[in-house]
């Protein structure tokens, strides 16, 4: 079979571009392969610190889920403590109100005690009291 010496020339000319496009894409390939190892690697270190990260905030939250259950309990024995100072309070002022019933405190006038207590004045209303 002939050919043509002008096809010749094209034919081994596009031979050539195909070569070193070849040779181009081989050399990409390369720096391609090279940066995928590369980022792989990043990649697994990264994975790896993630994996820490991510125990370290497993057990935060499981810290700050102990820490929240002891606050709940502190605020409900707070809340007894206070209902119960609250109960004291009003027994005692109860109490309070009793023993002055008893001994006279509450009557409309007290008896001038200077018979039984020498020395004993009625002590004067201050100055701005009612």
């Amino acid at each position: 079979m002939f050919v043509l010496r002008s096809k010749h020339r094209d034919l081994q000319a596009r031979h050539e571009r195909l070569v070193r496009l070849l040779a181009t894409t081989r050399e990409q390939l390369a720096d391609w392969k090279g940066s995928a190892i590369r980022t792989a690697g990043r990649n697994t270190a990264l994975s790896e610190r993630l994996e820490v990260a991510r125990g370290a905030v497993l057990a935060d939250n499981e810290y700050v889920g102990q820490l929240e259950t002891r606050l709940f309990r502190l605020l409900r024995a707070c809340v007894r403590y206070r209902a119960t100072v609250w109960r004291l309070e009003r027994d005692n002022a109860r109490l309070q109100r009793r023993l002055d019933d008893a001994v006279g405190l509450t009557s409309s006038g007290i008896a001038d005690s200077s018979s039984w207590q020498p020395g004993f004045e009625t002590p004067k209303p201050k100055a701005g009291a009612r």
